[in-house]
């Protein structure tokens, strides 16, 4: 699944916002006071879950892609392979990929199905 924001999950249910890794207030202390300036409402009341949307996908085993861009128009509505390249990150738990659609101008192309599929 992709999507063209920076993240899956909304910026306040990430570590911009007071959740994981990040500082008690999150990354971002100033988008959580405005935040809660502007609606009255705390973040973890809005947002009581570490990157949820993640978290539901992954445990499906479907991957997530962030930010992901370029001519998307070019592809839209047609059958393509994707193909993810990473970076070589030992010990990572996600990294910038090179995210290429492989277009078969025929249309019949078929990924062939592996022997215990």
């Amino acid at each position: 699944m992709g999507t063209d924001t920076q993240a899956l999950d909304h910026p306040l249910a990430t570590a911009i916002g007071p959740h994981g890794p990040g500082a008690p207030n999150g990354l971002l202390p100033w988008a959580c006071e405005e935040y809660e300036t502007e609606t009255g409402r705390k973040v973890l009341d809005d947002f009581p879950e570490w990157e949820p949307c993640h978290r539901a996908i992954l445990s499906k085993g479907i991957i997530g892609f962030e930010n992901v861009g370029g001519e998307l128009d070019k592809v839209t509505g047609k059958r393509v392979t994707f193909a993810a390249f990473p970076w070589r990150w030992t010990g990572g738990d996600g990294c910038i990929v090179r995210l290429v659609a492989i277009v078969d101008p025929v249309g019949t192309y078929r990924i062939e199905k592996g022997e215990h599929a």
